[in-house]
């Protein structure tokens, strides 16, 4: 059973994860934080805990911290406690730079386009 954590500010893409997260029966917990901020809040709440995410999206373009701002953040705060999180970024962003830019982040192990589907989070969580 895994746990993630999505982080996007795009309300529509949000209720599309939500609605496959639901459909899907291995997620045992997931939480929806709109920025990056909040997200990073989150984590501290939950860093010791067993509800820290297995799997973390994160969208480039959103408010008040971008995500490559919180991957900055994250990989100082909680990479080398939780070096087994796998992080995607979950973009609709088709920049060849952008994707070269979050695979150059030691915890990112994917770049995904929007959507995200059934058959991207299986081979994610694989």
């Amino acid at each position: 059973m895994a746990k993630i954590l999505l982080i996007d500010d795009d309300e529509i893409n949000n209720f599309t994860v939500d609605a496959i997260l639901k459909r899907v029966g291995f997620i045992s917990n997931y939480v929806i934080k709109d920025n990056g901020w909040d997200a990073l809040d989150y984590l501290k709440a939950v860093h010791d805990s067993t509800d820290f995410p297995d799997l973390i999206f994160v969208d480039i373009n959103m408010p008040e911290m971008d995500g490559f701002e919180f991957l900055e953040r994250y990989e100082v705060m909680f990479w080398s406690q939780h070096p087994h999180t796998k992080i995607s970024m979950l973009s609709s962003s088709i920049s060849e730079r952008d994707r070269e830019r979050a695979l150059n982040f030691m915890s990112v192990s994917e770049y995904v386009y929007k959507p995200l589907t059934e058959s991207k989070l299986a081979g994610l969580l694989s």
